[in-house]
């Protein structure tokens, strides 16, 4: 499967999730108006060092990104009078990068694996995804002041990956942490470790 690459700095996509994104880069205005039309993926690389230049030699593997992506599709939820963009990526999954793509344009085109999941809870884990739940709950009556915007958010929090995805992409602290909860491949492993974290100080309430 081929996607587009878009390289955040320190910004991981979970399966299941919405991403909302500002776009203003006119390479990537290019890239999110191909995805749409294309219904190509976008895959957010995560990149800690903002000072990477970055290799895209056709044939190459990317090499300033982390191999594991999520990636997803998109829509342009609305276009704004300096023809800047704001996006919207709905999480759909997540692979392993390859090799860049021959291609004429200004942003990178990537070879891909998908990764499947073992998304099947176990019994014994299911009273520590509930208490990860409630404590999400809590978060959202906390720093999201609109009723309507909350019911909306808790109305997505449908399975465990939903829970698992938010939980990590608005409570873990650590960008580091997201990205290794992000490359774990079992929803139990997952939720054990969001359950160590939620016990230390590395969230945030």
């Amino acid at each position: 499967m081929d996607v587009y690459l878009f390289p955040m700095v320190n910004v991981t996509l979970f399966p299941k999730t919405t991403k909302p994104l500002h776009i203003f880069e006119p390479r990537y205005i290019e890239m999110f108006r191909k995805s749409v039309a294309t219904k190509t993926p976008v895959a957010i690389g995560f990149n800690d060092n903002p000072s990477a230049a970055g290799n895209t030699v056709p044939g190459y593997k990317v090499d300033f990104v982390r191999e594991i992506a999520g990636y997803g599709s998109t829509q342009i939820v609305e276009e704004r009078s300096n023809g800047t963009l704001l996006v919207f990526i709905y999480g759909m999954g997540k692979v392993k990068l390859g090799n860049v793509k021959d291609s004429d344009t200004p942003f990178v085109i990537c070879e891909t694996e998908p990764i499947v999941e073992n998304t099947t809870l176990d019994p014994q884990a299911a009273p520590l995804i509930h208490g990860l739940n409630n404590v999400l709950a809590r978060w959202i009556h906390t720093h999201i002041p609109d009723a309507g915007q909350r019911d909306i958010f808790m109305h997505n929090l449908t399975g465990p990956e939903e829970i698992v995805g938010a939980f990590a992409s608005y409570l873990v602290k650590d960008y580091d942490f997201q990205q290794m909860i992000l490359e774990l491949e079992d929803i139990n492993e997952k939720v054990y470790y969001l359950h160590r974290l939620a016990e230390s100080s590395e969230i945030v309430i």
